[in-house]
């Protein structure tokens, strides 16, 4: 039987696990026994390949296999093609003169090799495409097989994937018939394997970000600035209390123009307006015009700014992560908020041994829609046996983590981490991490636009002295000096969500009006305020002495 001479090399070519890759292993075993049971089948060479009857079945084998058709209502390769395929094959081979085998040819790949770096690059997008590039960069990449098929394992997914020759007829553990998101992924790393593909031209052919309506913003903006200018005009004493649902409204329109950064801010001159209202002993006029100062500034600024600049202004409703490969963390501290802006939550406070620098994780929730924030569930992410909470001052390894620009964690199920034993801060933090230079501080942790993980700091003063309790502005405060006699304002403004903070720190404050010696180590946000260096406290330790 004479066969066209591509379906003779697509027959000759295809082995085992080309046939798997089609399909899968099922249906190919499943095949084999039906060709061992099958009688002689009724078989005509016709323009498109051949034809194959088998009983009631009727398969068109052609080249390339994966484009067989077969008259039963299988939407895949079935069983019907790949035992027509096989049955072929056995007959090819029983016609073949009898001598040495011959080394069957080595697959090319060559639809594999030609697709272009930039589809690729647009079909994953710019968050894929930089995790794949770390993962190259940093050696994690998936498992990759290559015989006459690719098959590429990517677990982080989960998902395994088989690129054939042609690529149409690749599979993937997702069952997708479409080029998937998968096979997209998988084919990037067989080329950068390959060095087919350059992985500096692919970071070139990135998808640029989305850019903002700017005429959309700019009315924003104006409208923004307009009521801000007329609450200033109007006067706190008369201002009605519907200025609340004013300022709420205009959040929303930010929310609708996509710019966070100003719904933020606008959400925090909201809460302002609500604890005056209400009468809090927490309120300050100061905090009011400053938040309302910010937000006019920013508005203004969007305004005026090209589309870059508008794109960085704005904000992110939500974070890119990033995989930032396998992390040595210490969980050195914890801080509950409900603030004003709209959300509540709980920040935990990570030491990363390897780099030696912060990461944080994020517990989150809005609170602008329901009034009050209501009860939450300890967070347990990672697949970790306790809450969060429940491990401070342990160890964890994190695998496959993913971490924002701003080194904020992410809560992805992919991430798992291993729980290891309760340690000392001062066997984990190093003595160079620990700041003992105030000027320091002011230098490289005070930065009023830097991100909170920036701007965090572990800290030893030279000598504590508590002050008097403020009773005009409800401040807590200690006095920290340093060596050279540098001074660091701890403070911590009396709330209710801060109750348990200021006793904490009324009873350090008795210890060290008892031992004037006694020296803490502090954990916290460092901040300026007028022409005073503070600190926020988030931990303090007072055995720190005993873990050197």
């Amino acid at each position: 039987m004479k066969l066209p001479g591509p379906l003779a090399a697509a027959l000759a070519a295809a082995d085992d696990n080309y046939l798997i890759g089609l399909c899968n292993k099922g249906t190919v075993n499943r095949a084999k026994k039906d060709l061992a049971a099958l009688a002689e089948p009724s078989v005509a060479v016709t323009e498109e390949g051949v034809q194959v009857q088998m009983g009631d079945v009727t398969c068109q084998i052609c080249a390339p296999l994966g484009e067989s058709r077969c008259s039963c209502p299988s939407s895949g390769i079935c069983r019907h093609r790949i035992t027509a395929i096989l049955w072929l094959q056995q007959a090819q081979g029983e016609e073949t003169a009898p001598g040495p085998a011959a080394e069957p040819a080595k697959p090319t790949f060559e639809t594999l090799r030609a697709y272009p770096a930039d589809k690729l690059a647009k079909q994953l997008g710019p968050k894929r495409l930089a995790a794949a590039l770390f993962r190259q960069r940093s050696g994690t990449g998936p498992s990759i097989e290559e015989t006459s098929v690719v098959t590429v394992e990517m677990p982080w997914i989960p998902a395994a994937v088989r690129l054939l020759d042609p690529l149409e007829h690749s599979t993937c553990t997702c069952h997708s018939k479409t080029f998937c998101i998968h096979k997209a992924e998988a084919l990037l790393y067989w080329q950068m394997s390959r060095n087919i593909l350059d992985p500096a031209a692919l970071e070139a052919a990135r998808p640029p970000e989305e850019e903002l309506d700017l005429e959309a913003v700019q009315g924003v903006c104006q409208a923004v600035q307009q009521t801000l200018a007329a609450q200033m005009a109007t006067g706190l004493s008369r201002m009605p209390a519907g200025v609340c649902e004013t300022v709420e409204r205009m959040a929303a329109l930010c929310h609708t123009a996509r710019l966070p950064a100003l719904e933020r801010a606008l959400r925090g001159v909201h809460g302002e307006y609500q604890a005056y209202f209400a009468r809090s002993a927490s309120y300050r006029d100061t905090a009011l015009l400053t938040r309302l100062s910010r937000a006019f500034r920013l508005a203004a600024a969007l305004e005026t700014a090209d589309p870059k600049a508008a794109l960085d202004r704005a904000g992110r409703f939500r974070d890119d992560y990033e995989a930032v490969g396998d992390l040595e963390l210490y969980l050195l501290g914890q801080r509950d908020f409900d603030g004003r802006s709209g959300y509540a939550g709980t920040i935990y406070y990570f030491w990363e041994r390897e780099e030696q620098r912060f990461y944080t994780y994020a517990d989150v929730r809005p609170t602008f829609y329901e009034g009050k924030a209501r009860r939450r569930t300890a967070a347990v992410p990672w697949g970790l046996p306790c809450t969060l909470g429940q491990a401070w001052n342990c160890g964890l390894n994190l695998s496959g983590a993913k971490a924002s620009r701003d080194r904020a964690l992410s809560a992805t199920e992919q991430c798992r981490a291993v729980l290891l034993g309760r340690q000392d801060p001062a066997q984990v933090i190093p003595a160079k991490a620990v700041c003992t230079d105030f000027e320091w501080l002011l230098r490289e942790r005070s930065g009023p636009h830097d991100p909170e993980v920036e701007r965090l700091a572990v800290v030893r003063p030279a000598r504590c002295l508590p002050q008097d309790y403020d009773q005009v502005r409800q401040v807590f405060s200690i006095r920290l000096v340093d060596g050279a006699g540098r001074d660091l304002f701890l403070e911590v403004h009396y709330k209710k969500e801060e109750e348990k903070v200021v006793e904490a720190l009324e009873q350090l404050a008795r210890r060290l009006r008892r031992k004037p010696d006694f020296r803490p180590v502090f954990f916290g946000l460092i901040y300026r305020e007028e022409d005073r260096l503070k600190l926020y406290p988030i931990e303090y330790f007072a055995e720190w002495e005993e873990c050197l």
